[in-house]
């Protein structure tokens, strides 16, 4: 959503939803540079900021869990990204997979090693980047994030949509799949491809629909199995979620069919106010 060009595959509302509810954060990106979870919490802070000078409330709708953790809780201080680093991180990983990253990973920082999945490959790259800029390991670089937690400063409400059936999440992710596609996500996609010279460790190639649908365009497998992988992507995406959820301090949790209840909370915590 934060990228320009990329509506359908992320669902970003119509335009006559925007113009009637105004939104931040959507398309304000090219697609060819790189919107990090540290530009997320700095652009955040300033609107949060913004809006309660003009004596509004903001409220952030989404669904990446890590992005909100950030703003809730702040950001530990480490370096910049660096593309050259990753850019041989990405060679590595090409030649001898992400395994090979967590064996680099494991000799120079054992204890982050011990705690990130062996095929996490965003977690080790990144690990890997902060050490080699920094010459400090990874794990002593973080945990130290002061007083800059968003819940220091502010009272904050928390909703959270979470349906235990799952046969509930599983139609309703399939009925959202086949629209999207029906919408014109390949088409989407095309384009993106050919207006911007999108680098492949980009957000945008690894993320659910946008991965399969280039796999689509470039011939890698026929309709069918591009529905089926962006089926079972988006699947395991929403599985991680629920597992967030489940975990997630201070979170009042509805059911999928809750609306009006939900509109009805957030009323009377706003009249309060």
């Amino acid at each position: 959503m934060v990228y320009k060009g990329c509506d359908i595959g992320s669902a970003t509302p119509n335009k006559e939803t925007l113009s009637k509810y105004p939104h931040h954060l959507v398309s304000c990106i090219e697609p060819e540079s790189i919107f990090t979870v540290s530009d997320f919490y700095k652009q955040s802070i300033k609107l949060i900021n913004s809006i309660h000078k003009r004596k509004r409330i903001p409220v952030f709708v989404g669904g990446t869990m890590m992005y909100f953790k950030s703003l809730l809780y702040g950001l530990d201080i480490l370096p910049e990204r660096n593309d050259e680093i990753r850019k041989n991180l990405e060679k590595i990983k090409l030649n001898k997979g992400t395994k090979e990253l967590h064996l680099m990973l494991t000799d120079k920082d054992i204890d982050y090693a011990n705690q990130v999945n062996e095929l996490d490959e965003q977690r080790i790259i990144r690990a890997l980047e902060v050490i080699e800029i920094s010459g400090k390991s990874f794990s002593s670089q973080i945990g130290s994030r002061g007083n800059t937690w968003l819940t220091n400063h502010f009272n904050v409400h928390q909703f959270g949509i979470f349906e235990d059936d799952r046969s509930v999440v599983h139609s309703r992710i399939e009925q959202r799949l086949r629209q999207i596609i029906k919408d014109g996500l390949l088409d989407e996609v095309s384009s993106l491809l050919k207006e911007y010279n999108i680098p492949e460790h980009h957000p945008i190639r690894k993320s659910v629909n946008y991965k399969q649908a280039i796999s689509r365009i470039n011939n890698e497998y026929g309709d069918d199995e591009f529905f089926l992988r962006a089926l079972y992507a988006t699947r395991q995406i929403a599985k991680r979620q629920m597992t967030w959820l489940r975990s997630w301090k201070d979170l009042k949790k509805y059911s999928i069919y809750s609306k009006e209840e939900i509109k009805k909370q957030v009323k009377s915590l706003s009249s309060a106010l």
